[in-house]
């Protein structure tokens, strides 16, 4: 047995392999592939759409200088999301400066903009505030967890891998942030 770490091919370690011998248009592939993804992960977590497009260009920036010390042990993605993970948390801790913004959940609770009555529609915008409060209220890595798992249907092994912690460790981070949101948000939930 070797101590070394297995190896992973999953389609874009391929490419990362194609990049790191000079392919640029590999790097295009993955650039194109997860930009959004990225770029949504990381509005959501910082609170700020236009600055989040320029920590998605320094996500692919750090990949791009990376190139040569990219090893594939583990899949792509994981990889490409611990870079995420740590950017984010490294804005927020340095963003004291910077006052955050409200994260836009509209639309991802189900509700319909058009075609309900004002009534409901005022009490909609009223939820969608709150949770919005709410969720930027949350620890930096209760926000992440919580982002990874609604946003980017990660399962608990994804999120660990992302974010450098074991299954039970994530499992008692997002049971925390589900518990301090149904604390912020407990006049919106029937008790039965």
């Amino acid at each position: 047995m070797t101590n070394e770490k297995q190896l992973i091919q999953d389609e874009d370690a391929i490419l990362m392999a194609q990049f790191q011998k000079g392919n640029k248009d590999a790097f295009d592939s993955l650039f194109g592939k997860y930009q959004n993804m990225v770029f949504g992960v990381i509005a959501r977590y910082i609170n700020d759409w236009s600055y989040a497009e320029d920590m998605t260009q320094e996500v692919f920036i750090r990949i791009y200088k990376a190139r040569d010390r990219y090893a594939p042990t583990t899949q792509f993605k994981y990889y490409l999301f611990t870079i995420v993970h740590n950017i984010c948390v490294n804005e927020i801790r340095d963003s004291s400066r910077r006052k955050t913004k409200a994260t836009d959940f509209s639309g991802d609770f189900g509700f319909k903009d058009n075609s309900e009555p004002i009534a409901d529609t005022f009490h909609q915008k009223e939820v969608r505030l709150d949770v919005k409060s709410a969720v930027d209220s949350l620890p930096a890595q209760q926000r992440m967890a919580i982002i990874l798992d609604k946003y980017e249907g990660m399962s608990y092994e994804e999120i660990g891998r992302t974010m450098k912690q074991s299954v039970p460790a994530v499992k008692s981070i997002l049971w925390r942030a589900r518990q301090n949101l149904k604390e912020r948000l407990k006049k919106y939930i029937k008790e039965d």
